[in-house]
Order: C-alpha cells, then structure tokens, then sequence
C-alpha cells in the first residue's frame, strides 16, 4: 500500500526576503507568483527505520525531503519525479518536499497542513526557497502578503486560467548562495519592497508581469539573453526571468511565444504549461 502525491512547480515574479526570526513558520518571503502544472510526483510507502528516497529512477541524498519527511514517520521508501529542471526558478526542491510530505501524511493519517508545515520548514532550514511552498500548497495565482505559514502568513489567492511558455537559458544558479549572501539580500528587500507597494493596489496578472520585469532588471538578476528575448517577442507576449533561475517565462499568444522559445532555446529547453489553480494534493 502507498501514497501518491502531486506539488505543482512555482514561479515567483518577485519577492521579499522575511528577517530571520526564531519561529521557521514565520520564516519565508512576501511576493508573488504562480502555481504551474509541471510538477513533481511523491509515491511514499511507510515502513521501516529509516527513509530511501530515489529521484528521477536513482537513488538520491536529497537533504531537503529528508528533513521534511524526518518529522512525520520513521521511515520507508519514496519515488520521486519530476517535469522541470531543478535551480531553474520552477520551485522543484519545494515541490519535491511537498508532494512527498503529502503522501508520509496521507500513509499514517497526519493532516496536509502538517504536510505543508514540514515542506516549508525544510525549505526555509536548505535554503532551496523562502515562498515556495506557502505558493504551491495554495495553487493559482498567490500574492504573499505576509511571510510565513498561515495563520502566521497571509496569502491572497487568484484563479487565473492561463497557459504560460517557459524556458531555460542558460546553467542553473544555486538558491542557497544567493540567499545566504547578506548584501544581496538586502538589495533584494529594497527593490522587492517597491513591487510589492506599486502591486497591491491593483494585484492584477499584467502588472504582476511588469513588476516581475522590474523587478529582475533593477536587482541585476536579468541575464542579457534573457532580456534579448523579452525584447524580441514583446510584439507577442511579456514576461521575465523566473526567480532564481536561468530561465524565462511567458503568457500572451502562447502557440507563437513557444515557437520562437525552441528556435532560439532547443526544444528540450521549451515547456507549455498552465496554470495549476487546485495546488499540491493527492493523487490516484
């Protein structure tokens, strides 16, 4: 008998990163973003003392869904895959955690919200993300308002029915080093915290495109190719940089945009997808 879970990727626009606070349920970052359905499946079967996780058909030291399982049984085994590259800015370590938290959960009758808990915990401790999954446990199209799990976070959730084009450009950027680096971060906060007051008022899906621009150019974190891109199909759709990673993504006329992302990215660096409104759950 197992558990089969799903976590939807996550693509954050831009964010601000929370003060380090003692209570990791507080820990995590304002912004916005959207859940995507490219994802990550957990299969989890319970039993035994100590947890073998395998990752995409090989066995795997993976440190982030160790801790998020560690908490909620002894052990067992757990088959991960996934649909996106990871340390592309698609929330992959979040949804690995997640989805196989979800289905620890579901084996010994633990609540989601225990789930969802653990995952962010383990994130926030790796370093891997700070929005992640308080995003992809919600779905949809999320602002965080306030950092954090709730009831210690606020979020506001959106459904938008969108299919979105998303690319790699380039190698991946480590999440930790970059979250770790003080200086960073507090240009980070700077820039974040200007997005978040100009998109509140409004909080629609353009703007959060624009902002999300903004946002990437104005904390340097725009890779000159990826800016070559916006650039080239702005007559077709906007987007930017998905955060933190080399990558980009894009709405607009989606059949074209993607078109245009395999000639100048490679097909195998070319996804389409949608947004996912439901959020991680499980799965048949």
């Amino acid at each position: 008998m197992s558990s089969t879970a799903f976590s939807p990727g996550h693509i954050t626009g831009f964010f601000v990163p929370s003060e380090n606070l003692s209570n990791m349920e507080k820990i995590g970052s304002r912004g916005a973003g959207v859940s995507i359905q490219l994802g990550a499946y957990a299969e989890v079967d319970v039993k035994g003392a100590t947890w073998e996780i395998e990752l995409n058909g090989k066995r795997s030291s993976f440190m982030v869904v160790e801790k998020a399982v560690s908490s909620l049984a002894k052990g067992g085994t757990i088959k991960i895959n996934t649909e996106l590259p990871f340390s592309q800015g698609f929330g992959m370590s979040g949804a690995c955690a997640l989805s196989a938290a979800m289905g620890v959960c579901a084996e010994v009758g633990i609540s989601r919200e225990k789930a969802v808990i653990s995952a962010h915990v383990a994130e926030v401790f790796c370093r891997t993300g700070l929005g992640d999954v308080v995003g992809q446990s919600t779905g949809g199209f999320e602002v965080r308002i306030k950092p954090g799990i709730p009831p210690h976070g606020k979020i506001m959730k959106r459904v938008e029915k969108k299919d979105i084009v998303i690319g790699v450009t380039g190698s991946p950027l480590i999440t930790p080093n970059i979250l770790s680096d003080p200086s960073i971060s507090e240009w980070i906060k700077l820039v974040g915290e200007d997005c978040m007051d100009d998109f509140l008022p409004d909080n629609g899906f353009k703007l959060f495109c624009e902002l999300s621009k903004r946002f990437a150019l104005e904390t340097r974190f725009m890779r000159r190719n990826i800016e070559q891109i916006l650039n080239e199909v702005e007559d077709i759709g906007v987007g930017s940089m998905s955060m933190i990673g080399n990558s980009i993504f894009l709405v607009g006329d989606t059949e074209l945009l993607y078109e245009r992302l395999v000639d100048t990215l490679g097909a195998e660096n070319v996804y389409l997808t949608s947004i996912d409104n439901e959020g991680a759950r499980l799965v048949d």
